[in-house]
């Protein structure tokens, strides 16, 4: 019996590593002890497909600290997602978990998920496919790219060029996005802003302030929205 609950515990473990140095140079944001909703600066024009999955994308909204919040502002319940394109269990949330939530409480306007990245060190194209996300976010595809980066295994600059080509965007201002200094600081921020929370793992989420560490079964996660919702 003990070895099934070794089992359990090890397929619930988050993606573990030591992650990027934080630059002590930076400004810290201030945090509070719950996540806090940033100004929007970009909506998205019309929902689309997420690549593979079949599943209506929500509006999706590129928010001044480089969040991506999906679903509706107003949604009484707040998810908030620390991930890395690297993590095999980021990846389930995303092809799997992430699906269902968009169609059991996204779209009805329940929930709204925010989408933090939180490169680890152990990967080396870590940062650049948080850029790559970042980026494509700032053309209203956000969620397409991240469907990408968490498909393909080449992770680089080149590939990520050509991930944007594939989804139509402008190739100029992607690339300009990719090599400007102030992209690369959002993401050094979002680290530090996750350090501030005591992320360590991926993926760690954040429902309206209650912290959870690891990929929960969706029975779980759905029981512990419709807790939070009563």
């Amino acid at each position: 019996m003990k070895y099934a609950w070794l089992f359990i515990v090890i397929l619930l473990t988050a993606c573990l590593g030591p992650t990027t140095e934080p630059d002590l140079t930076l400004e810290t944001p201030e945090i509070s002890d719950e996540p806090k909703i940033e100004p929007m600066i970009h909506d998205s024009q019309a929902p689309e497909i997420v690549e593979n999955t079949g599943a209506l994308l929500p509006i999706e909204r590129l928010l001044s600290n480089g969040v991506l919040d999906l679903g509706d502002r107003d949604a009484p319940l707040t998810l908030l997602v620390f991930t890395e394109h690297h993590c095999r269990y980021c990846r389930e949330f995303h092809n799997e978990l992430l699906p269902r939530l968009l169609e059991d409480f996204i779209h009805t306007g329940k929930l709204r998920v925010q989408i933090s990245a939180f490169p680890l060190k152990k990967y080396s194209n870590s940062v650049d496919a948080a850029k790559g996300a970042l980026c494509a976010a700032q053309q209203g595809k956000g969620m397409l790219m991240q469907s990408k980066l968490f498909e393909q295994e080449n992770k680089n600059n080149t590939a990520i060029i050509v991930y944007a080509e594939e989804l139509e965007l402008d190739k100029d201002i992607f690339i300009n996005c990719l090599d400007n200094p102030e992209t690369a600081e959002t993401i050094k921020l979002q680290q530090e802003w996750a350090r501030t929370l005591g992320i360590e793992n991926v993926p760690s989420f954040f429902l309206d302030g209650e912290k959870f560490v690891g990929l929960p079964y969706y029975a779980e996660l759905r029981g512990r929205i419709e807790a939070a919702l009563q």
